[in-house]
């Protein structure tokens, strides 16, 4: 097996890639069976459907009359997933005693039939299937991990971004606060000085700018028409 098997995936490391690779399915595991083989199995099947089935139709149904067929009925389900889960385990026990011989055989290295012959390989196949998916199943865990920690984060990063935000407007609002923490008084004195005289400045420039708009209205000229006597007459800017 090569790794060309496995379409590319660049969120996994190599060693990921490869267990995949391993897991991947190899025409080399198809056993071949005889006709003769095949069939003993068919029939194995069938046997252990037929006896399940046996089981089911041999449940007595002539209790489920009464004034109590709800609670009968619930105890025949009962008996019933009982009776139904013994009989998986014993034929799974007796799965495993048929399985055990050909299998200690064939890792021995005493195999006789060319089915116990093959045998080895697919062991040797489920042991490594074993063995990767245990560490896939350890990346995996370790990613899940990885992805919390990191949904963690980002929620912290995305409050933090909120509070830079909050700070940010905050900033840009015209606060005069900062006047309160000075210090100095020769530097606060000029500062007010400083406001005093921008405030009259703009005082004196409304008031002229005021008497031009009056001369322009009283005037009778045709300030509509002029971009700048507009400008001048509806000018209403704070600046």
């Amino acid at each position: 097996m090569t790794s060309e098997k496995v379409r590319p995936l660049p969120h996994l490391n190599p060693g990921e890639v490869s267990l995949l690779d391993l897991a991947t399915d190899d025409p080399r595991d198809t056993v071949t069976l005889s006709d003769k083989e095949a069939l003993i199995l068919q029939l194995y099947r069938q046997i252990q459907e037929q006896r399940l089935e046996k089981a089911l139709l041999e449940q007595d149904t002539d209790l489920l009359s009464g004034d109590n067929a709800e609670e009968q009925l619930a105890v025949a389900e009962r008996e019933l997933l009982e009776a139904r889960a013994t009989y998986t385990v014993r034929r799974k026990a007796v799965g495993t005693v048929l399985m055990t011989d050909p299998i200690l055989k064939a890792v021995h290295l005493k195999a006789s039939t060319p089915a116990e012959q093959a045998l080895l390989r697919l062991i040797n196949r489920r042991d490594m299937l074993s063995l990767a998916h245990e560490n896939l199943n350890t990346a995996h865990s370790a990613t899940l991990r990885r992805l919390s920690s990191l949904e963690v984060e980002n929620s912290q990063i995305h409050q933090q971004n909120q509070e830079l935000v909050r700070e940010l407007l905050a900033l840009t609002v015209d606060d005069e606060s900062w006047r309160e923490n000075l210090e100095d008084a020769e530097l606060k004195a000029q500062l007010d000085q400083l406001d005093a005289d921008r405030r009259k400045s703009k005082a004196k420039w409304e008031t002229m700018k005021n008497i031009a708009s009056g001369m322009v209205v009283g005037s009778g000229v045709n300030w509509a028409e002029d971009e700048r006597l507009t400008a001048l007459v509806l000018d209403e800017s704070d600046d």
